[in-house]
């Protein structure tokens, strides 16, 4: 019977699995806040990718061969 008494105080002091992988509760709203961000400059980086390398093609259309 102790032993059982001595396993069940072990198991209950020993830290939670979110305590023991330091989980952020607030982590995974954080996350998608800051992928969205992300998801938004990549956006606008590939549009602008998209503009020159319009602009590179035209110049190489207009260029005397």
């Amino acid at each position: 019977m102790q032993a059982m008494l001595a396993l069940v105080e072990a198991a209950a002091s020993r830290p939670s699995p979110a305590d023991r992988f330091n989980i952020d509760r607030e982590g995974p709203a954080k996350r998608a806040v800051k992928l969205r961000a992300l998801q938004q400059q990549f956006q606008k980086l590939n549009e602008y990718c998209d503009e020159a390398a319009a602009e590179i093609r035209a110049s190489l259309e207009r260029a005397p061969r």
